[in-house]
């Protein structure tokens, strides 16, 4: 069974975010790729995101505020055909190698999940 690992917010203010849920909800910061401060209450893993890199790579419509979540799912070939029989909005795709999930693909309302066959760190 597939389990929720992370949820990511862009923000243009990452150290506010960071000491707003580290200072409020004691999550800690954890070890993590790319640009992200990566925060985790010993269960998920809260990714805050500065939005300015992800703006030159995912494009120009992107916001601050909830940008993604992520599954830790146990094979993602076997995902395949599921996400595409349900009508996700895209197919499985390959992150790029400084990304802490490996997959993404897009719900049927167009929403980002991103899918990781290995854990977070803690």
């Amino acid at each position: 069974m597939a389990r929720i690992r992370h949820l990511a917010i862009l923000t243009e203010n990452v150290e506010k975010l960071v000491k707003f849920y580290t200072t409020a909800f004691g999550m800690k910061v954890v070890e993590g790729v790319g640009t992200a401060t990566y925060l985790s209450d010993g269960h998920i893993n809260l990714a805050i995101i500065p939005i300015g890199p992800e703006l030159k790579v995912e494009g120009k419509t992107l916001k601050p505020g909830i940008y993604h979540f992520g599954f830790e799912v146990e094979n993602i070939g076997s995902l395949r055909s599921a996400c595409k029989e349900l009508n996700a909005a895209t197919e499985i795709q390959k992150r790029p190698p400084n990304r802490e999930a490996e997959y993404r693909v897009h719900d049927p309302d167009g929403n980002p999940i991103d899918l990781s066959q290995h854990g977070w760190p803690i």
